[in-house]
């Protein structure tokens, strides 16, 4: 999978928020957002300066009445003919203040004067003399305007970082006026070509005005994309290096690891074949000592019939006789050759006799060494000549086990013992 163009589309990404960061504009207050308001009649001329007003009623703009777009109704006073004259509105903004110029779109009938922390920074319709509860508006605005948005722009020194107050009072042009309507969007900007020709123009109309303005943010959309493609063009050459190395470095690596890898493999293979020699060695002495051990068995009980032999001839010499048995006894006593037997043939077949005490504990040390032979696959007869016995008792002896081990009549011990611990 080429995960090039993905980088391509990542790097763009964060190409494209950066430079967003740099050049925007954002709405900070919009259409339909929450506004604190008073609607009991008029205040005083200090009410601008109120910084506690959480005993207001709060309501979603666009608010007033009397308008089918109205989403929050205002109360007039109760007395059509005397309506009440102005409302009030206020709302708190905390924010960095961080863009260059400020775009105030307010909606209003009739007339409106906003306040920035207490100082005023436009009217629109009202009348230059000083502002009251009583004032009204200059003129009644007409259906067909009262859903327009009027454009009014300031540079940041309107804001003040952190903390600001935004207050609003609406005036109606006469007492009996049908509606009222209120609402106001606020955009910051960091396009400086904007606040450079706002700067230049104070005096232009506002239709043409917003038409610069839209004409200005077209071009600085597209000087945007420009610088954008530029930036991603610039840094292609880099991103491509960085894979190719990166590339390279992860061929490097799966190279090393290879070799390592196949260095352990081998390593390992060796000491295996190393091991498993010197268990072969091993296991070819513990044969060697099981056959040495099983044919000094055999002569030990070769010994016996001698001795048996021995016993039976009459001779007027018997001290011959009994120094010769003597001889016989001192080879046949202890069983030091058992154990030894014992422990090569357990080190050869997996623990064998330490398995079968463990499945069968009642088993005796006589009836072990009968297991022991038919795991060597000795016949009755050599099992019979070894341990100086009739071929008949190996018979019964094999009977005893059988039952001792539960074996039914058709399982044969020799199949059992063969794969106890193989």
């Amino acid at each position: 999978m080429n995960k090039l163009p993905i980088l391509k589309k990542i790097l763009f990404l964060l190409l494209f928020f950066q430079i967003s960061l740099l050049f925007s504009q954002d709405l900070i207050i919009k259409d339909h957002d929450y506004w604190s308001y008073y609607d009991k009649g008029g205040l005083e001329n200090d009410w601008v300066e109120l910084a506690d007003f959480s005993n207001w009623k709060s309501g979603k703009s666009p608010l007033g009445y009397g308008d089918d777009k109205i989403i929050t109704k205002l109360d007039f006073g109760g007395n059509k003919q005397r309506k009440h004259i102005t409302k009030y509105f206020k709302k708190i903004l905390n924010f960095d203040n961080n863009y260059i110029a400020y775009e105030f779109k307010i909606q209003r009938d009739d007339g409106a004067v906003v306040y920035v922390n207490g100082k005023e920074v436009f009217r629109d319709n009202m009348p230059n003399s000083t502002i009251s509860n009583s004032t009204f508006a200059l003129s009644t605005i007409k259906s067909k305007q009262e859903h327009l948005f009027k454009q009014h722009f300031f540079d940041s020194s309107i804001f003040k970082k952190g903390k600001n107050i935004i207050s609003v009072s609406i005036h109606q042009s006469y007492r009996t006026s049908s509606d009222c309507i209120f609402s106001l969007e606020l955009i910051g900007h960091n396009n400086p070509d904007i606040l450079s020709f706002v700067l230049e123009n104070k005096d232009i109309k506002n239709q043409e005005l917003e038409s610069k303005i839209k004409d200005l943010n077209a071009k600085f959309e597209y000087e945007k994309i420009v610088l954008q493609k530029q930036s991603l063009e610039s840094t292609n050459y880099n991103l491509k290096v960085m894979v190719s190395l990166i590339s390279l470095l992860f061929i490097m690596a799966l190279i090393g690891y290879y070799f390592i890898l196949e260095n352990v493999k081998k390593n390992n293979l060796e000491k295996n074949e190393e091991m498993a020699l010197i268990e072969a060695k091993n296991t070819k002495k513990d044969k060697e000592m099981i056959t040495l051990s099983t044919n000094l068995l055999y002569h030990k009980q070769y010994f016996k019939e001698i001795k048996a032999d021995l016993k039976g001839i009459k001779t007027d010499d018997k001290s011959a006789t009994r120094a010769i048995i003597n001889q016989i006894d001192y080879v046949l006593e202890g069983d030091e050759d058992w154990t030894i037997l014992k422990e090569h043939f357990n080190a050869v077949y997996d623990n064998f006799y330490d398995t079968l005490i463990a499945k069968h504990p009642t088993i005796t040390e006589t009836e072990l060494r009968h297991c022991m032979f038919i795991k060597l696959h000795l016949h009755t007869k050599e099992i019979a000549k070894i341990l100086l016995i009739d071929p008949r008792s190996v018979q019964t002896a094999r009977y005893r086990i059988k039952k001792k081990m539960n074996l039914s009549e058709e399982e044969d011990l020799r199949d059992y013992l063969l794969n106890l611990v193989e």
